[in-house]
């Protein structure tokens, strides 16, 4: 596992080929305490690694590289509302990467039910915020996730491109989320029997179709819990990768072959 830490975000360079530019918003857990938190104090604008509610049963794993939440008391409860993460994504120097590659580890495990666990993906354009400012209700239940600023931010759910228009906007419920992990049992909590997951998220024909375009970027994960025998669920790893869209890729080549038929003629 490698020791890069939630919280610690780069901007990856550009390969000698130039054929890729990838920005890496968030690399792996690694399992330790180490630059890796998981707090209950305020969700604001400026603070780093994970949050969730107080009332949440999120945790950070002491014998496993994961976070996770078994808790499985009832339906509609603030124990298994989201866990999330807000990353600036000012500095990261990105221009026309219009797709974002959500990869993840995880086992759902637990119980006798499978589980229902939904990925809430956003970005956020400043419309006067402060460093104090507050944007998300993370105590949200069904695995719900909350935009709650609507005066300070624009939100836009990055799995639809759709703009929040009133206090929960488009992430009112699980269904809006994203990815939506649905019916997830790997059957233990071994790592032999994790699930590698993979998805590309495209803003094409987004009203802000590209990342930079936006100011922030959030990514939360809630349960939906219905009976008390659902799966628990933990998350080894996750990275997601700001990426251009394929036809910057077909540009490139062609530069380079025509880069390489002019060298040849010259020679």
């Amino acid at each position: 596992m490698k020791k890069q830490l939630i919280g610690i975000f780069s901007l990856a360079a550009l390969a000698s080929s130039a054929l890729v530019a990838e920005v890496t918003l968030i690399d792996e857990l690694n399992g330790t305490n180490d630059g890796t938190t998981l707090s209950t104090t305020g969700f604001t604008r400026d603070t780093s690694g994970w949050h969730k509610s107080g009332g949440s049963a999120w945790a950070h794993g002491t014998g496993n590289s994961w976070l996770y939440n078994t808790n499985s008391a009832s339906n509609n409860n603030t124990s298994d509302g989201a866990m999330a993460q807000i990353v600036n994504l000012s500095s990261l120097g990105l221009t026309s990467e219009n797709q974002l590659q959500v990869n993840m580890t995880y086992n759902a495990w637990n119980g006798t039910t499978p589980i229902d666990v939904y990925v809430h993906v956003w970005g956020l354009v400043d419309q006067g915020s402060t460093a104090a400012s507050d944007f998300a209700n993370l105590g949200a239940q069904n695995g719900a996730m909350w935009g709650q600023n609507l005066a300070q931010f624009d939100y836009y759910n990055l799995g639809s491109g759709v703009k929040f228009t009133t206090g929960g906007g488009g992430e009112a419920d699980g269904g809006a989320a994203a990815i939506k992990l649905l019916d997830q049992d790997t059957g233990t909590g071994l790592i032999g029997d994790a699930v590698a997951y993979s998805s590309t998220i495209s803003l094409s024909g987004y009203s802000l179709d590209t990342l930079a375009q936006y100011d922030y970027f959030v990514i939360g994960i809630a349960k939906n819990v219905t009976v008390s025998t659902d799966n628990g669920f933990a998350i080894h790893d996750i990275k997601v990768t700001a990426v251009p869209e394929p036809s910057t890729y077909g540009l490139i080549g062609g530069l380079l072959a025509l880069s390489s038929v002019m060298l040849r003629r010259r020679t």
